[in-house]
């Protein structure tokens, strides 16, 4: 059987150390692994039908919702049997334990967002997230998946969500056939992300609640740069010094559920 191919994008340097750093924990592991790497450029855009392109041209997480779809099933029409993306703002922070080979024909990465409520509790909601993605070429479910961004996308009349066709969709869709999940693969929140900074903390705890199983990589969720959540500013230092302490504290255990 044929060794996993894995993808990543980013645009043209210089990068942010945040960016540098996450990607460097896909392409080492990758590397250790002896899978093939990939990374691309805006050149991925080009993939993009002219109409979606047109409709979704001030939408660039949807673009690229679309182009890691359309990169995957390129790859598969010259030969892949696996391919999986990795956004570049995903750090391996558990790299001896992080595995891919069992994975079935297709995998979505797990998503839990640690949020304050309105009485200032912290609640964690549970979905999918297609910041890591796994597919064989035996998947019946990736040319629906391109359908479907292109439907939703040339069909859009008013403002969106950015996470229309990424998070969203794949949620929906999760919720009615039930598919596979990288448990593994998780996403962190700022407020969690702060509690991993400062050694602990109740979003956190929180967190590692709703965990089934250790998690071994994380997207750190580079879009929110410039933005406030939960009264906690998030700026690429801020990141980098999240990514750093994952890498300091959970090496070798990854976060295990509580």
């Amino acid at each position: 059987m044929r060794r996993p191919i894995i993808i990543q994008s980013f645009h043209a340097s210089p990068w942010p150390k945040f960016i540098e750093v996450a990607v460097e924990s896909v392409a080492s592991w990758a590397k250790t692994r002896n899978y093939r790497y990939i990374l691309f450029g805006d050149e991925v855009m080009d993939l993009l039908p002219n109409e979606f392109a047109v409709k979704c041209s001030n939408r660039l997480p949807m673009m690229i919702d679309l182009a890691r779809l359309l990169i995957i099933r390129q790859l598969f029409e010259e030969g892949a049997e696996q391919v999986i993306w990795f956004d570049a703002d995903v750090l391996i922070f558990s790299p001896q334990q992080f595995d891919v080979d069992p994975a079935p024909e297709q995998v979505v990465g797990r998503e839990i967002w640690v949020s304050k409520t309105k009485a200032g509790r912290w609640k964690a909601h549970k979905h999918v997230h297609n910041a890591a993605l796994s597919f064989q070429r035996t998947s019946p479910i990736l040319d629906f998946l391109i359908f479907a961004t292109e439907r939703i996308g040339k069909q859009l009349k008013a403002p969106a969500s950015p996470q229309l066709v990424g998070p969203k969709l794949f949620s929906h869709i999760h919720n009615l056939v039930n598919l596979n999940v990288w448990e593994e693969a998780g996403m962190l929140s700022p407020g969690v992300m702060s509690n991993i900074i400062n050694k602990g903390g109740p979003a956190l705890d929180c967190h590692l609640r709703k965990q089934t199983r250790p998690a071994l990589a994380a997207n750190l969720c580079y879009s929110l740069v410039g933005k406030k959540i939960d009264d906690i500013f998030v700026d690429e230092d801020f990141l980098l010094d999240a990514a750093n302490e994952l890498l300091k504290q959970f090496y070798k255990s990854g976060l295990t559920p509580m």
